[in-house]
């Protein structure tokens, strides 16, 4: 089931570093180390919050000045009550967080919110008038002027196929319409790509089969249409999924199928593109291991993916850029790489990818924080 655990075997052997292969730096330590936290880019600083390790559920956070290597702690007042799993974006001035649950099991779902402004470090509650039902791990993007939620997991282990729109200029939330929606999961990839919410594969109601299937939705039109099943990857769940400005690229997860499912990563990946409507698959010679639950960010010319790892592989601390371009793999540097660990988030800075926290499946969680530029040469 979703926040299942990747067996907790580390892989530590280290490859050769190429002469594109970026560094890593370890960054200052902050907070409690966590999962299924968040993390947004305000076109200068990373803001850290919520997430959960040992059983327990927080409401706090904190802001990251990469230039200055320097935390600050994120106001608890008026902060939602603890959780994870829940949807956070930034809208240019505040992040916005709604949803997520305080529980392992699929329970104590929320669906209430509130916006946090880093300036000020003050936050404002949103309304839960109108909101979707409680859920955690849903699709969620930023419009532009809405945040736009769909799918995830609600009480009782429900995979709801409903979703809203929630504008925090009136403080309102519409629902959505549900004529062609897919077919509800939780954990599915998603981008936002302009114009439209572009979903594909997850974890679907009865937690042992992965999704094949996805949808687009166009909140001018408030309209679905399907994603077409020829050249789709294979269906999977704990993958991510990037926007290229012109794609959306997702990448390994796990083919969960069969009694019991077992979780073993997928060295394969689509392109879809919505001006063809159509998919192409990505290159698997000189890609990474397979894996789920990595952390993921784009360049503006590559995609990378670290970490994570599957029940053959354990925890990964290895990585791969790809460039869609060239429909080319490289290797992300080992030397410096965080140990191995899944359930990381990451953000691109416009120069590197920071990556926060995660887990090898046990118990404790890191509270590490890491930066990898893929263009700096090391020293060495």
């Amino acid at each position: 089931m979703a926040g299942e655990s990747i067996e907790e075997r580390v892989v530590t052997q280290a490859l050769p570093d190429g002469p594109r292969a970026g560094t890593w730096e370890k960054r200052s330590s902050f907070l409690r180390g966590r999962i299924y936290h968040s993390a947004v880019w305000t076109y200068a600083e990373m803001i850290v919050w919520g997430g959960g390790s040992e059983g327990q559920f927080y409401n706090d956070g904190g802001v990251y000045d990469p230039v200055k290597d320097a935390w600050r702690p994120v106001s608890e007042t008026n902060a939602p009550s603890g959780r994870w799993g829940h949807a956070a974006v930034w809208t240019g001035r505040e992040m916005l967080v709604w949803g997520g649950r305080s529980s392992f099991a699929p329970s104590h779902n929320q669906n209430d919110g509130a916006l946090y402004n880093p300036e000020s470090d003050t936050w404002r509650r949103m309304t839960s008038e109108g909101a979707p039902s409680p859920r955690s791990q849903m699709a969620a993007v930023w419009t532009g002027e809405e945040l736009i939620v769909w799918g995830g997991w609600g009480d009782g282990g429900e995979c709801p196929i409903t979703g809203g729109r929630y504008n925090p200029a009136t403080d309102t939330w519409t629902a959505l319409r549900l004529e062609n929606a897919p077919e509800g999961r939780l954990e599915p990839a998603f981008v936002w790509t302009g114009r439209e919410l572009v979903v594909w594969g997850g974890l679907l109601q009865d937690g042992k089969r992965s999704s094949g299937t996805g949808g687009r939705y166009d909140p001018e039109s408030e309209t679905w249409k399907a994603l077409p099943k020829e050249g789709a990857p294979i269906a999977a769940r704990g993958m991510q999924a990037i926007w290229t400005g012109t794609e959306m690229i997702v990448w390994s997860g796990a083919n969960l199928e069969g009694d019991p499912p077992l979780n073993l990563g997928l060295q394969t990946g689509g392109r879809y593109n919505p001006n063809t409507d159509s998919w192409k698959p990505t290159a698997t010679d000189g890609a990474p291991d397979g894996r789920l639950y990595y952390a993921a960010a784009w360049t503006g010319e590559e995609m990378i993916a670290w970490g994570g790892g599957d029940q053959r592989s354990g925890n990964l601390r290895t990585g791969g850029r790809y460039n869609p371009i060239g429909d080319v793999w490289g290797a992300t540097a080992n030397a410096g790489a965080p140990s191995g660990r899944g359930l990381a988030t990451a953000v691109w800075t416009g120069e590197g990818m920071l990556i926060f926290g995660g887990s090898t499946g046990g118990a404790e969680a890191y509270n590490e924080l890491y930066y990898y530029r893929p263009n700096a040469r090391s020293a060495d």
